[in-house]
């Protein structure tokens, strides 16, 4: 039994330091957009702002931030398509 216990820690430990290292990747692929499509990916993902409280933030009509963020998706998409994310394969 107390095996069985000391294997789950393991995994439980690596599966954490897993998700750090792609939560890391994954920030600093954030950082490395342009400003127009980083703002709203950061306060709407990592904020949880409503599109209409970015909007007013930045000054920018709603729409705008709507084309921003999909903007901001596709160049994450296109950087970080090639990495092989472990978290997706173990949940």
């Amino acid at each position: 039994m107390q095996h069985k216990l000391f294997s789950k820690q393991k995994t439980v430990i690596k599966d954490a330091l897993i998700q750090h290292d792609e939560q890391t990747i994954l920030d600093e692929a954030i950082l490395i957009l342009p400003i127009k499509q980083r703002e709203p990916i950061v306060y709407f993902y990592l904020e949880d702002m409503p599109i209409k409280e970015i909007a007013e933030l930045l000054g920018i009509p709603e729409g705008t931030v709507k084309s921003r963020l999909k903007k901001g998706k596709e160049l994450l998409k296109r950087d970080l398509q090639d990495i092989e994310w472990e978290v997706l394969y173990n949940e």
